[in-house]
């Protein structure tokens, strides 16, 4: 069935090899459902060898990706697209590119005058080749004794570890270590956890609400808080009109700084004076029953369907 709006086969492309791949699918999953309850045909495509062979064979007309990570945040999969003349959501290969290394993004929003977290970059190698009794006493006085350790390249709080105390770091960056060889070490910030999914429309930019993310005590930085349901809480945040404007006005401009297109996440963390830093920005939202990005389109008065289908129709349009 093909849907009166499209002018044939969506591919809702998942899954992948990445550290992110159960994720991706269940992103992908929730976005074929939404997509054909819609009446659009849409069906799931694994990122595998036979990806792009299926893609010409089935005749699709544009594709959606959702994964997530590692070739699907990094620009792989968007070269490919690209490649191959197909219409796809999201951002171009090039931007993709930049923006998916934590740090190099990271300084292009600090001179773009968004505020961002105090950080230090620390490669694996230098880890070793240094040792961590020459390094981490220099890395606390510089950021505080509370620190938050995650991978450059990745996401889904896969080797992110919160810190509190020198002893403890070590520990935490060979963790990090074992999903990429760059570690961000970060401040902590103590505030609410405010995310702000940006979509392009025919008006331009236009962030959905900004939502707040509630985690359960003991789950705050680790991948079993963002993808199960008892451990996370999604609401909109109690906090004055204008400082979430300005949040969500924030949100645009680090996608245009990023030079991203159709959609993004900027993730904050909103502090009690109402001062506010961008932890990260994600390329490819993701879209699962405990993600922000659907749970915002219901608080728009829409749904994930919907959005999903006018940035597919955007994509055609190109």
């Amino acid at each position: 069935m093909t849907s009166p709006e499209l002018p044939g086969l969506v591919a809702v492309v998942a899954g992948g090899l990445s550290h992110e791949r159960d994720v991706s699918l269940a992103s992908g999953r929730n976005l074929v459902r939404e997509l054909r309850a819609l009446g659009v045909d849409a069906a799931a495509y694994d990122f595998d060898r036979g990806l792009l062979s299926n893609l010409e064979r089935d005749k699709v007309a544009v594709a959606l990706p959702a994964l997530h990570g590692q070739f699907g945040e990094d620009g792989e999969i968007q070269t490919l697209l690209e490649l191959i003349g197909m219409p796809y959501v999201g951002s171009p290969s090039r931007a993709c590119r930049v923006a998916y290394d934590k740090g190099s993004a990271r300084e292009l929003l600090r001179r773009g005058g968004l505020p961002v977290p105090d950080s230090v970059e620390l490669s694996a190698q230098t880890f070793r080749d240094i040792g961590a009794g020459a390094l981490m006493e220099h890395v606390i006085d510089h950021l505080g004794e509370r620190v938050v350790v995650k991978p450059s390249r990745g996401g889904s709080a896969l080797g992110v570890t919160g810190v509190d105390g020198l002893s403890l770091l070590p520990a935490a960056l060979v963790k990090t270590y074992a999903y990429c060889e760059e570690a961000l070490i970060e401040r902590f910030y103590a505030g609410i956890d405010v995310s702000v999914v940006v979509r392009e429309t025919d008006e331009g930019l236009s962030p959905l609400p900004p939502i707040a993310v509630d985690f359960t005590k003991g789950h705050e930085f680790d991948f079993a808080a963002r993808y199960t349901a008892e451990f996370v809480g999604l609401s909109t945040p109690d906090l004055p009109e204008d400082l979430l404007r300005r949040i969500g006005e924030t949100a645009c401009r680090a996608h245009d700084v990023l030079g991203l297109r159709d959609l993004s996440r900027s993730d904050f963390i909103v502090m009690p004076d109402g001062s506010f830093v961008i932890l990260e920005v994600a390329i490819t939202p993701g879209t699962t029953e405990t993600s922000v990005f659907p749970y915002a389109c219901t608080a728009a008065g829409t749904s994930l369907g919907a959005v999903a289908l006018d940035l597919l129709k955007r994509a055609l349009a190109r």
